[in-house]
């Protein structure tokens, strides 16, 4: 029991640890896309960044369930400390989830307002 308590509370922290510079990373290449006027890679990112709010709400579905089966179910009072620190597992997840959504719909609303350019106006206008 110690054994499983220890180990989801280095899973936890190992991906707080991979993922925190991975999206400041994602917030930089999202400037990096807008000062090159570069739209076609904006969606792309955006397309990313929905993809890894899937993952992070599969996983926060995920702990939350074996959350319940620990708390409900008979006889596994003893994983009390696993039920914990998944549960702190699950509010991180769901935490970036939040998180990689406001960068995406702030992604998403920068290229909507960015200007067409000379060539998309011409094509409209055909």
């Amino acid at each position: 029991m110690e054994t499983l308590y220890t180990v989801m509370a280095f899973i936890t922290v190992s991906v707080a640890a991979i993922l925190i510079p991975r999206m400041m990373i994602d917030w930089q290449r999202c400037r990096e896309f807008l000062r090159d006027s570069d739209g076609e890679a904006l969606r792309r990112f955006v397309a990313e960044q929905r993809q890894w709010i899937v993952r992070h709400g599969m996983c926060a579905a995920g702990a939350i369930g074996m959350v319940a089966v620990i708390t409900c179910a008979p006889g596994m009072a003893a994983y009390e400390r696993l039920a914990g620190v998944m549960t702190a597992y699950g509010m991180m997840t769901l935490t970036f989830m939040f998180i990689e959504s406001l960068l995406a719909q702030r992604a998403e609303s920068l290229l909507q307002a960015r200007p067409a350019s000379v060539e998309q106006a011409r094509e409209f206008g055909n």
